[in-house]
């Protein structure tokens, strides 16, 4: 068995082995700069695999013991009920190490309940618009688009491509911004917790839905508002109908550009009209790792770069040409193209200038973007 090296040490019959599992696995994790933690439970062990700079890499493994369990440990960490356990569970971990927050999130399988634990550091690296990589004219976009009065920003792109991190990163900066304005969030789960709005988190267990909840806040009296993501028709189209009552509303959506954004949308037979009215902008990301200055057999990337496509829908001429494919019915590879015309610079456009600056390199573009990005 490939026992972890920090665990080698270790003995299952002993009363602290879970404890002392999970302990060094989070400092670990911590140490290296992961972004998740996974602890698989297989056949007489568990697989531990840490996910570094976007990629899964598997770390070793623990033997079993029959009289502790450190799923069961995060479990007591994350004040989850043990006889809960044989259904998907999440909760925030209530211990951090340094600056770093940690939420857990459980899954029954054939073998135990495997887990997984989402680290989120708390440092200045990624807290503002300037320090997310982002592409000059992209952060220049978030910054004006975070001073506006109204309408919708969505945020696209797959998990693990940085939504979430971006839309902290303008909420942060409109909370410094003066004259102070009202924020509100709605949000399932939150992710990190920011002192100078206020953010609340769906109870499912009640019936709310993000729709109804939304509906609820705007009699908060908020000028700007974050739904997590946008799920579903009901969700959308009380996204687009508050943008369109006064209010700056923000939020993200699974879609892997613009163009499918838009598709996406009018797939839910939201009227063009209201997308034409309520979107403000859609702005796409993804992360590349960046090549090592130095790389070597064991390392090759450190670190990462974001790419980004942004599309605004209240100016220029980009905006008003995706529309109108998207009104006449064009499939989503005609409306990405009209708007490449009209100057829009893309996802794959902005990964290979990378690729030309030796920033990244071809196999990590192919890696993120797949036939994406060839085409």
């Amino acid at each position: 068995m490939n026992i972890v090296p920090w665990c080698a040490d270790l003995r299952p019959g002993n009363e602290d082995y879970a404890i002392t599992i999970v302990d060094r696995m989070l400092a670990a994790a911590v140490a290296e700069g992961a972004s998740d933690v996974h602890l698989h439970p297989r056949g007489d062990h568990w697989e531990i695999l840490f996910r570094l700079d976007g990629v899964l890499c598997p770390l070793g493994q623990v033997p079993k013991s029959e009289l502790t369990d450190p799923v069961a440990r995060l479990m007591v960490l994350a004040n989850i009920p043990s006889y809960r356990a044989g259904q998907p569970m999440e909760g925030r971990i209530a211990k951090t190490i340094g600056d770093v927050e940690m939420r857990l999130g459980t899954f029954p399988t054939v073998h135990g309940i495997r887990a997984v634990v989402r680290l989120f550091a708390a440092s200045n690296d990624l807290n503002s618009i300037d320090r997310l990589s982002l592409p000059v004219d992209i952060a220049a976009d978030l910054v004006r688009l975070s001073a506006a009065r109204d309408g919708a920003v969505l945020l696209t792109g797959p998990a693990g491509s940085g939504k979430t991190t971006t839309l902290y990163a303008c909420l942060r900066h409109i909370a410094a911004a003066n004259p102070r304005r009202s924020v509100l969030t709605i949000e399932d789960p939150i992710e990190s917790v920011i002192d100078s709005i206020s953010q609340s988190q769906l109870n499912t267990a009640t019936g709310m839905t993000l729709a109804a909840s939304l509906r609820s806040a705007v009699r908060q009296d908020p000028e700007v508002l974050l739904v997590s993501e946008v799920r579903d028709v009901e969700t959308a189209d009380a996204v687009l109908v508050t943008a369109l009552t006064g209010h700056l509303v923000f939020s993200s959506l699974h879609a892997s550009d613009v163009a499918t954004a838009l598709r996406r949308l009018s797939q839910m037979e939201l009227p063009t009209y209201l997308l034409r009215s309520g979107l403000r902008a859609v702005c796409s990301q993804r992360l590349l790792r960046r090549l090592a200055p130095e790389p070597n057999e064991t390392s090759r990337y450190q670190g990462r770069i974001a790419i980004a496509e942004c599309v605004r829908f209240d100016q220029g001429e980009i905006g008003e040409a995706m529309m109108n494919e998207l009104a006449s019915g064009r499939s989503t590879s005609q409306i990405r193209r009209i708007a490449e015309q009209a100057g829009m610079i893309s996802l794959r456009q902005r990964a290979w200038q990378l690729v030309e600056q030796k920033i990244t390199d071809e196999n990590e573009v192919y890696r993120v973007l797949g036939c994406e990005a060839g085409a």
